[in-house]
């Protein structure tokens, strides 16, 4: 079998020129075809590697964002509720003081 080199030499020399473009494949600097809803572009694997980490910084972000929000927001409900409680312990202690009082002016009678 011959080398691919030899292969690829041997490929390019059997197509006839249709007015396409062609593209060679360079071993330094591999390149992936994204196609947008315009145009065609190249970019690099560095390139798609940068922006897939942008994409993923961008979602720890929103993700992070929204846990400080949940956070945030289950705070305010426990502080609520905290506060709740504070105040109807204090009315449970009044009444109860209030009706301790009522019976011992009932046992004066």
């Amino acid at each position: 079998m011959p080398p691919i080199s030899k292969m690829s030499q041997d490929a390019a020399r059997g197509r006839r020129n249709d007015g396409d473009v062609e593209m060679n494949l360079n071993t330094d600097q591999i390149t992936t075809e994204i196609l947008t809803g315009r145009t065609g572009m190249l970019c690099s694997i560095e390139e798609i590697d940068n922006l897939c980490n942008e994409k993923v910084q961008k979602v720890k972000l929103i993700a992070d964002k929204s846990i400080e929000a949940i956070e945030a927001g289950r705070k305010k409900q426990t502080d609520q509720i905290s506060h709740l409680r504070a105040e109807l312990i204090n009315t449970i202690i009044e009444a109860k003081n209030k009706i301790n009082k009522i019976c011992e002016e009932l046992k004066k009678y």
